[in-house]
């Protein structure tokens, strides 16, 4: 491939904004799709997860005693062990999701080479790949979440139970932050390797291969999503966890519902599709063109 430019990325932004309107119910219902097994993969995690929460925190009468016991338990606690809740938390949601959305790539596969997507393709690639979609998805989230996990270890063991001081503490988080948005790009080429028939480990070095090849390919379009993500959530973020109040009330819980399907129903779709074409285009140069032409016959 030639130097990635800003042409090359406005066309792969423009061409998925594109097919995603061309395309959108197809691709709402492979949405919906992945939606549902997330929440199944999650309830399964959460009730894996809440064994030894009820070991620590007492047997739960119902499954969903989960959450208030990590409401109740983050209300108590110093901010060392409120981000291990989180963590964990965070977990039961992180894992499910990148389980599930591997197939949503099959979709931008077909779209970008065979132009077309129906919601049954991403059926048949969870029939075909579900056990190396979803074996790339968990690896994803170790590498991910792993690293985050000793840095948590190591300082609730260095600090003990003294709350480290505000500035120590937003270091740590800083760092956390930091690895994930940077594993996260590193590892976004992961299902559309396996989409494209690699295996699980394959895929993992082959997309840390394109992306250091192709890093302002990968992280151009990574850092768009990933920066109107964090804007979305941004006033959440910041009233959840500081004392500022942004939104008051029942606005701030419309908001969180907008924020939230905004990034599901619109940003996640383009976001899918333009990973898929950076993909196809530093992987194999001439899909470009072919791309430019399949456009211009649909318009």
């Amino acid at each position: 491939m030639g130097k990635w430019n800003l042409r090359n990325y406005v066309d792969t932004i423009k061409l998925s904004i594109h097919y995603t309107r061309t395309y959108y119910l197809s691709i709402f219902l492979a949405i919906l799709g992945v939606f549902v097994i997330t929440i199944v993969l999650f309830l399964l995690i959460v009730l894996i997860g809440s064994i030894p929460l009820s070991i620590y925190y007492g047997p739960f009468d119902e499954i969903f005693d989960v959450f208030d016991s990590i409401g109740e338990a983050l209300s108590g606690v110093n901010d060392f062990e409120a981000v291990g809740i989180i963590l964990f938390a965070g977990s039961a949601l992180l894992a499910p999701f990148l389980i599930a959305l591997g197939a949503l790539f099959g979709i931008g596969q077909e779209v970008f080479e065979g132009g077309t997507a129906t919601a049954e393709e991403v059926l048949l690639w969870y029939r075909q790949k579900f056990s190396r979609l979803a074996s790339g998805g968990i690896v994803q989230f170790l590498f991910i979440i792993v690293p985050i996990g000793i840095e948590y270890i190591y300082g609730n063991w260095f600090f003990g139970d003294q709350t480290p001081d505000t500035a120590t503490f937003t270091i740590l988080v800083f760092i956390a932050a930091l690895w994930f948005l940077f594993c996260s790009g590193m590892l976004s080429m992961v299902f559309p390797s396996i989409v494209d028939g690699m295996s699980v480990f394959s895929s993992i070095k082959h997309s840390i291969k394109l992306t250091w090849k192709n890093s302002g390919a990968v992280f151009s379009i990574w850092s768009t999503f990933s920066s109107l993500g964090l804007l979305l959530l941004g006033p959440i973020i910041i009233q959840e966890f500081t004392d500022v109040i942004l939104l008051p009330g029942q606005v701030y819980d419309l908001y969180i519902l907008a924020a939230v399907l905004v990034i599901i129903l619109l940003l996640l779709p383009v976001y899918v599709l333009s990973v898929s074409r950076t993909y196809l285009i530093i992987s194999d140069p001439n899909i470009k063109e072919e791309q430019e032409l399949q456009t211009e016959g649909s318009q």
